[in-house]
């Protein structure tokens, strides 16, 4: 089978966080519904598209979002029901193609080159996984296929709401030349910034801008996105490369001033990032550590690890240390996040005895951990020192918890897309 066809497939759930909620109360339909808080300082983590009708989108203030829409619906978010859909999905799609690479929780590549005998054109294959994920789960997505990765991420974003987009490999160049300059992945606002200011806003330009002058405004990818523009990029996928890293964040409705508050917040953050990997079979290599001011200032630290780790009391240890040398810069905290990177199977790594010598290795007892979380519940067992009022000190997982600030969902939100291009294969939308 020909690599140069429209193999490369990028599906993406519409709305994920709003929609599960949507189906899981069907008299939510037809109403401008969003995930987020519903605190001062919350934040939108995903709009139906009734209320993106009023210009409501992800990342978008409560408050604000509440001025544009007074009769919207906010849903306080649900991570278990929507990491329980996303395994759903995966696996749909898993019987379906070999070759999947989910990127998010609500998204993922695919190749279906070796799909094709069984389940005929690329076209096809989309509707077919469209057609079975709103049939099986209830739920909407929208599907770009291309000759690469990039050109794939694109379509889909053009075919959205619930829609399903073929860029055929001849017509690429064509069919990104008059999208502008930030619908290609990785083309952030100092990017567009830098290549508005050599005159370029649409991606045929890009394609028509010696390398040299694209360097000046994208640096090292300058290259590859100039493949891109130009039709020539093949990229492909990796095979069920399902974490790039894992993380949460939290923003606060009260600043936080007590480094011993933070210092709480952080242990919980770092606790659960490490369960998270564990339970997904996987170590990083470094922790990141996000803090944000109440006037917007934002830094970030990262430490990396001697040898990876799924250890929620090495996260917390490097996190901690990090929070510490930052605290002179950060007295009040608005917003905190704790992030695992650069991460590697656990299989490839062999197990550390990681903080010997205290009386229990702490491998041993977040193990026992994750069992009792597992039979009980997530929220059934944490540190003593994680409890509200819990004095500083020596931390352990020795006590129960009640249920721990919950993380800020996030999901992406394309951006304003035309549904159909004429020089490509627009499968039948979905009308309910």
């Amino acid at each position: 089978m020909s690599r140069d066809d429209a193999s490369i497939l990028h599906l993406d759930m519409d709305s994920f966080f709003a929609s599960v909620e949507i189906r899981d109360d069907p008299a939510l339909r037809g109403l401008p519904v969003v995930v987020g808080g519903a605190g001062p300082r919350g934040v939108v983590a995903a709009a139906s598209y009734p209320a993106r009708a009023f210009g409501v989108r992800s990342a978008m203030p409560i408050g604000a979002a509440r001025r544009l829409c007074p009769d919207l619906v906010i849903i306080p978010p649900h991570g278990d029901r929507y990491r329980e859909a996303s395994r759903e999905v995966m696996e749909l799609l898993a019987s379906v193609c070999a070759e999947i690479e989910q990127i998010s929780i609500d998204e993922a590549f695919l190749d279906v080159r070796g799909a094709r005998r069984q389940f005929g054109t690329p076209a096809q294959i989309g509707q077919l996984l469209r057609s079975r994920i709103r049939a099986e789960l209830d739920l909407p997505c929208s599907v770009g296929a291309a000759v690469s990765r990039p050109v794939a991420k694109i379509a889909s974003a053009r075919a959205k709401p619930d829609g399903l987009l073929v860029v055929e490999p001849e017509r690429t160049a064509e069919f990104l030349a008059p999208l502008p300059v930030g619908a290609v992945s990785g083309i952030g606002p100092a990017a567009v910034a830098g290549l508005e200011r050599l005159g370029i806003r649409r991606i045929g330009q890009i394609a028509e801008t010696p390398l040299p002058a694209l360097r000046r405004a994208l640096g090292v990818q300058a290259e590859q996105v100039l493949r891109i523009a130009r039709g020539e990029d093949r990229t492909g996928i990796g095979t069920r490369v399902r974490d790039r890293s894992v993380g949460m964040e939290r923003t606060y409705d009260i600043d936080i001033e007590e480094p011993a508050e933070v210092r709480r917040r952080l242990t919980v953050m770092a606790d659960a990032v490490a369960a998270s990997l564990r339970r997904k079979g996987l170590t990083a290599r470094t922790v990141a550590l996000k803090l944000r001011a109440p006037d917007g200032t934002t830094i970030t630290r990262s430490a990396t690890f001697d040898q990876p780790t799924a250890s929620g009391e090495r996260l917390r240890e490097h996190v901690v240390e990090l929070w510490e040398r930052a605290a002179p810069q950060m007295p009040r905290v608005r917003l905190a996040g704790v992030r695992a990177e650069h991460l590697r199977p656990a299989a490839e790594q062999a197990a550390p005895a990681e903080l010997q010598g205290r009386t229990a290795t702490w491998q041993e007892l977040e193990a026992a951990m994750d069992r009792a979380r597992e039979r009980f519940g997530a929220e059934s067992l944490a540190r003593g020192s994680t409890l509200p009022g819990a004095p500083p000190g020596e931390v352990g997982p020795d006590a129960p918890s009640p249920q721990p600030p919950q993380a800020q969902a996030q999901v992406e939100v394309p951006p304003p897309s035309a549904r159909h291009y004429p020089g490509g294969t627009v499968g039948e939308r979905d009308r309910r």
